[in-house]
């Protein structure tokens, strides 16, 4: 089978994952409240800008890290949403695992966060 079939065999698979059916579960219901859907926008930008002010090796402002823990706080407190962040990061890891194999067996080194140990 020629690379290019497993990856869209491997793709298949992801569908069928257990990992795939439970971030879906969550994200389809997610994506039918809006007001919650924002909450997470909101949320995935805030930690978008405090993790890139951190990698630039300032601190991040002390307003912002309170209210992304308040809006973390808040998130993790509903079932709904602390379900999907949580299907969320075990899918990515999930993906980032086949990426590195992947990587590796093309003798590639790309350092992406989340694929080193």
């Amino acid at each position: 089978m020629e690379p290019l079939e497993r990856a869209r065999q491997l793709a298949d698979d992801i569908r069928n994952s257990a990992e795939y059916r439970t971030y879906k579960e969550y994200k389809d219901e997610i994506d039918a409240n809006e007001s919650i859907k924002a909450l997470l926008k909101e949320f995935s930008r805030m930690q978008m800008q405090i993790q890139l002010t951190a990698a630039s090796g300032r601190q991040p402002d002390a307003e912002d890290m309170q209210r992304f823990t308040q809006l973390s706080s808040l998130l993790y407190a509903d079932p709904r949403t602390s379900g999907y962040l949580l299907a969320q990061i075990r899918l990515q890891k999930t993906v980032s695992d086949i990426l590195q194999l992947i990587t590796e067996a093309a003798e590639m080194n790309l350092e992406l966060p989340g694929l080193s140990e």
